[in-house]
């Protein structure tokens, strides 16, 4: 094909960028955020530490206040749905007895939980993969790039029960070892039309950062958010007993 004149040329429509110093592009609005300020609806976000305890309990905390529709950290109101928590290492007496200290944490602060765990309990499904009761292993992509069983079964899951929030832990078990571009992954994750919370141990050479919407720090003192629409925060923490509060 010849083309006469440059005008004939649909790269020569639009020259320049001038028009994107006036262009307005909106950042998430409240309403668009599955826990208020921390996990914009949608979205993906890594969470890891520097060899600390506690990652795991801080995911089971924002999993249940999403479910239950109780504010995270006591804080940060969360956007109430279904929640699946994928754990690739926890047997199900592990989550079970971190759900129950939670619980048990939360009855003394908040006076309605027990009602809500009892209306909203179906919200939060738990599975532990490491018991291998369901016949599938935790990687959704072969060494290939091509979808396994599970990320079949989990695609359907969450379109099935409009799910809010998928929780992975740790992401570093849910792609091949020998995958190392995780962007490609990642953009197999936002198959799944809902918000990811991935946890990682920090293993292995691929940056768990790149490409997420929000990476969360944590350490004993401090979460430290990077969000890709509304910058830096940092939110002081304290562990109680068994449980993370906001101060």
């Amino acid at each position: 094909m010849t083309l006469k004149t440059m005008e004939d040329n649909p790269f020569a429509r639009h020259t320049g960028i001038k028009e994107w110093t006036t262009r307005e592009v909106p950042d998430p609005k409240a309403e668009e955020y599955t826990i208020a300020e921390i996990i914009p609806a949608k979205s993906l976000v890594c969470l890891k530490t520097n060899a600390i305890y506690g990652k795991t309990t801080l995911a089971m905390q924002a999993a249940m206040s999403v479910a239950l529709g109780l504010p995270f950290l006591g804080k940060y109101p969360s956007l109430q749905g279904h929640v699946i928590y994928l754990s690739s290492q926890d047997t199900d007496d592990d989550n079970c007895r971190r759900f129950k200290r939670l619980c048990r944490e939360w009855q003394k602060s908040e006076p309605d939980f027990n009602f809500k765990l009892k209306q909203n309990g179906n919200n939060l499904t738990c599975i532990s993969m490491c018991d291998d009761c369901y016949g599938v292993q935790p990687n959704l992509i072969d060494v290939s790039g091509c979808h396994t069983k599970t990320l079949t079964y989990l695609l359907k899951y969450c379109e099935y029960y409009k799910v809010k929030l998928v929780v992975l832990d740790p992401i570093e078990d849910f792609f091949p070892e020998n995958i190392k571009n995780i962007t490609e992954f990642y953009r197999t994750l936002r198959q799944l039309n809902t918000s990811v919370l991935m946890l990682s141990n920090g293993s292995g050479s691929s940056d768990v950062f790149h490409g997420v919407e929000v990476g969360i720090q944590l350490s004993d003192v401090k979460l430290q958010l990077k969000n890709f629409f509304a910058g830096k925060k940092d939110i002081p923490l304290e562990m109680g007993i068994g449980i993370w509060s906001a101060t």
